[in-house]
């Protein structure tokens, strides 16, 4: 019998990442899509690829329900900066009408979303395994010196109460993510890196340059992991990273790429960051703080590495940050010295 995987917001950079995946290299899997609006060229494009593409939101349990109906296996996620830029949110925060922090509120919305996904995960019978995109619980492994890291806590919040339901007991497996190749791409100023007037680079944050960091390909590595999880006993939770590389290292892939030269600073912790009103940025160094101080996964020892898994017989092929350096469009650095 074909199993069905269901991807939650299939047409997000996530769920199409793993749905490319599975089309290409595991086709024995059925796929099914979620997404708000399945009239979206994106949506359109994956019902013409052969993905049976359903209408979902993710604060809508009933519409859950009936999406993950028949699933073998479902990847869940949320996305927490989609949340909290909105006007609802973020413009009330800016506006004065909402007292900061602005992650706090992003993260009630947040949980609630998890909660839905697991609440209607639980209601399938079928159901052999749910992947969630998860991240470690900040305030918990800093043992409270970390309080603001709102977008790493909700997904321990939502691991936790998947794991609390009795329908998806051993069921449950996290995949936490590292940094976004892309990020530095999408949003290079917010991750400190910058191009000066010689056309040089740098590259400031709040954590050294000299320890290795998980670093993943979302779109070339995401579907590999999320395939071995499958494979795999429940209730592993293991770190999605192409690499693990020092910031140091990965800045001169892409200088050597630009052909250029850069410098990385390891700038201090500013505990109230008075030039961001909003909270934002003190979140963002928060978890800069914590990683540097207590690692990405804060020192979980149940968190695994692909190493791991495959010395476990389940194999995550992945690639090269160089690689993902080669095909990128970097003009908008360039374009920044202009």
């Amino acid at each position: 019998m074909t199993k069905l995987l269901v991807v939650v917001s299939a047409t997000g950079r996530q769920g199409l990442a793993i749905i490319k995946y599975f089309q290409e290299h595991v086709p024995s899997y059925k796929l099914r899509g979620t997404t708000r609006n399945t009239n979206t060229e994106a949506a359109i494009a994956l019902v013409k690829s052969g993905v049976e593409i359903v209408p979902a939101d993710t604060n809508d349990f009933e519409s859950l329900k009936a999406a993950f109906k028949g699933a073998s296996a479902i990847f869940a996620y949320t996305t927490f900066s989609g949340i909290m830029l909105t006007p609802e949110i973020m413009g009330r925060v800016v506006s004065g009408e909402l007292p900061p922090p602005v992650g706090q509120y992003a993260y009630d919305i947040e949980v609630q979303q998890g909660k839905n996904m697991a609440d209607a995960a639980a209601t399938v019978p079928e159901l052999e395994r749910l992947v969630w995109s998860s991240l470690s619980g900040v305030t918990k492994w800093s043992k409270g010196k970390y309080t603001q890291a709102f977008h790493f806590d909700t997904k321990e919040a939502v691991r936790v109460y998947m794991n609390s339901l009795e329908p998806l007991k051993g069921k449950v497996s996290c995949l936490q993510l590292g940094m976004f190749t892309e990020n530095l791409i999408t949003m290079p100023e917010r991750f400190g890196l910058t191009r000066q007037a010689d056309g040089s680079l740098r590259w400031a944050m709040q954590v050294s340059g000299d320890e290795p960091v998980p670093i993943i390909d979302i779109d070339r590595d995401t579907g590999a992991f999320v395939h071995a999880l499958l494979a795999a006993p429940g209730g592993i939770q293991v770190t999605g990273a192409s690499e693990f590389l020092p910031f140091k290292t990965y800045l001169q892939l892409l200088c050597d790429h630009l052909g250029t030269s850069g410098t990385f600073e390891t700038i201090p912790f500013d505990g109230t960051v008075k030039d961001d009103p909003t909270g934002w940025k003190l979140e963002l160094v928060q978890v800069y703080a914590f990683i540097k101080e207590f690692g990405y996964s804060g020192g979980d020892p149940e968190v695994l590495t692909a190493d791991d898994l495959e010395k476990r017989g389940f194999a995550v092929p992945r690639s090269k940050v160089v690689d993902h350096i080669k095909r990128s469009d970097w003009s908008h650095l360039v374009a920044a010295s202009a």
